[in-house]
């Protein structure tokens, strides 16, 4: 860990920020970090900022401490910004921050694969300002945000699906249905189909829907 700078907050911004916003920079350019630093206080936001200039500096660094932003540089001497992106989310207690990658070209590919990756915005090095800096940290910050929220709904949402599957086939139309389809299915499949519909009664049926109703987590796989 290298130092920590902070610097207050006044703009107003889409959802509410953290009073102060943890956030580590990697890079292992010291000029880099220097920029970055500068433009960072000149935000307007409450940034403290970290710097580590090496993928083990960073595994220390989420050991110990929990951040609301990460801002990785994608060239690194050893390992690249996608391993380390791969170490934060491996890390409990960093996984759902926000996270920035900056890389040194506007390469497609590159920002393609960060974005898939985890990353919430990016940044490319030639182009960044204060306002790009700023707008791309309260963009990561606010889509982290998002996914925590979404996160926290989802096993409410799953049951609520569940119960609605579970009550429908508890009548006996939809029953009826989901047999037909089965074997309208069975009927176009292959010959190992046609061997399991002809040993395939109504009872095998309705012993299969049961089975479905015990097994409510069949619909979520």
């Amino acid at each position: 860990m290298l130092h920590a700078t902070s610097t207050p907050s006044s703009f107003p911004t889409a959802m509410p920020l953290p009073r102060e916003i943890r956030a580590l920079l990697l890079d292992d350019s010291n000029f880099d970090r220097a920029r970055i630093r500068r433009l960072s206080k000149k935000t307007n936001l409450a940034v403290q900022l970290d710097e580590v200039d090496s993928i083990a500096q960073l595994d220390e660094a989420v050991e110990r401490e929990n951040y609301d932003l990460f801002l990785i540089d994608y060239r690194l001497p050893v390992g690249n910004g996608m391993e380390a992106l791969d170490h934060v989310l491996k890390n409990d207690l960093n996984r759902d921050a926000g996270k920035i990658m900056i890389t040194g070209d506007s390469a497609s590919t590159t920002i393609v694969e960060a974005m898939r990756g985890g990353c919430h915005d990016f940044l490319t090095k030639e182009e960044m300002s204060v306002e790009a800096l700023r707008t791309a940290m309260i963009n990561a910050l606010n889509a982290a945000k998002k996914r925590q929220q979404l996160s926290l709904h989802e096993p409410q949402q799953k049951e609520i699906i569940r119960q609605g599957l579970v009550a429908a086939m508890q009548d006996s139309e939809v029953q009826g249905n989901v047999i037909s389809l089965v074997r309208q299915e069975l009927r176009q499949s292959d010959r190992f189909g046609a061997e399991l519909r002809n040993r395939s009664n109504a009872a095998d049926m309705y012993a299969l829907l049961a089975a479905f109703r015990d097994e409510d987590d069949f619909i979520f796989h």
